[in-house]
């Protein structure tokens, strides 16, 4: 049994060539048994409607709706909850990696007997600023943490059911998925794919890139604490320091200069630390990532199906 999860969110012009190139790597893998899961993350076009229609053609396709938009790392958890396959393959519907790569993935697995098996880029794509942000962020990600990511992974990977399972259970609520899936360990291996460039414009903006950096230092580092505490020594030794220039009748001028400093140093610490506490509130608090809304499935969808 095979589950092919995605999200959808701005899709509609992606869905009808990502169904039929599912449907040509199933035959081709002559696949008895399997399932596609379309997670609806808040969308505002016809999506769904069409999926619905695609639906009574296909049995497999099993559409779920969350009930608003919670973004595309908790969309992607609700698709694995949903999933029932012995293996996961998780890939976006935008095209940018062709579902093909599955062919190499599952050849990949069997030969390797992994419980993952990751893609990577060859070489990234976009423009100077998308090539160099993108490389930025997994450099400062792997030296702020002790949990180490390829820097050019992408979203696409097959997972086996209990690797599926323990990713599950880990239960945080502050979702940083690249860093939780290498964070769990199992044996995984890495995949060359090649990705190419969207068709229309990126859901994930400058200002997206930065939250999700936020959110993942946050979420697997603990050194921006001991920067602030280190920098708070820092701080008591140039003042010993500035006190014994003061008796001395010298920095007389500087005075001000460095009372603004130090404010804005205590400022920057009461920051970061309310970042963390407010993580460690929405851990304790413990709602829901997302809410399903409804599951649309056909009755009898898993039996066996000549492709």
């Amino acid at each position: 049994m095979l589950s092919i999860v995605t999200t959808v969110y701005k899709s509609e012009a992606y869905l009808p060539q990502f169904m039929e190139e599912c449907l040509k790597v199933l035959k081709e893998l002559e696949c008895p048994q399997y399932e596609m899961i379309f997670v609806l993350d808040g969308i505002t076009d016809a999506s769904k409607d069409w999926l619905l229609a695609q639906q009574r053609l296909t049995p497999e396709i099993k559409v779920v709706e969350l009930s608003r938009n919670f973004g595309h790392h908790a969309a992607i958890s609700a698709g694995l909850a949903q999933s029932t396959g012995d293996l996961v393959f998780l890939i976006d519907c935008d095209l940018e990696v062709s579902p093909s790569v599955l062919i190499d993935f599952m050849a990949l697995w069997e030969s390797c007997q992994v419980d993952v098996v990751f893609g990577v880029q060859r070489q990234r794509k976009g423009g100077f600023l998308e090539k160099h942000m993108g490389s930025l962020f997994w450099k400062l990600f792997n030296y702020l943490s002790d949990t180490q990511v390829p820097p050019s992974m992408v979203t696409e990977r097959l997972m086996t059911r209990e690797y599926v399972q323990a990713l599950l259970s880990m239960g945080d609520k502050n979702l940083f998925l690249a860093g939780m899936m290498h964070w769990i360990g199992f044996d995984q291996v890495s995949c060359t794919v090649v990705k190419g460039q969207r068709k229309g414009e990126s859901t994930y903006t400058f200002r997206k890139r930065v939250d999700l950096l936020v959110e993942a230092l946050l979420a697997f580092s603990d050194k921006p604490l001991k920067w602030i505490l280190y920098g708070g020594l820092g701080c008591i030794l140039l003042s010993i320091a500035f006190l014994f220039g003061l008796l001395l009748g010298a920095f007389t001028h500087t005075l001000y200069a460095f009372l603004i400093f130090a404010l804005g140093a205590v400022l920057s610490a009461l920051g970061m630390i309310g970042m963390y506490l407010s993580r460690i509130s929405n851990q304790v608090k413990s709602r829901p990532l997302y809410w399903v809304k409804k599951v649309y499935q056909l009755p009898d969808s898993h039996q066996p199906k000549s492709i």
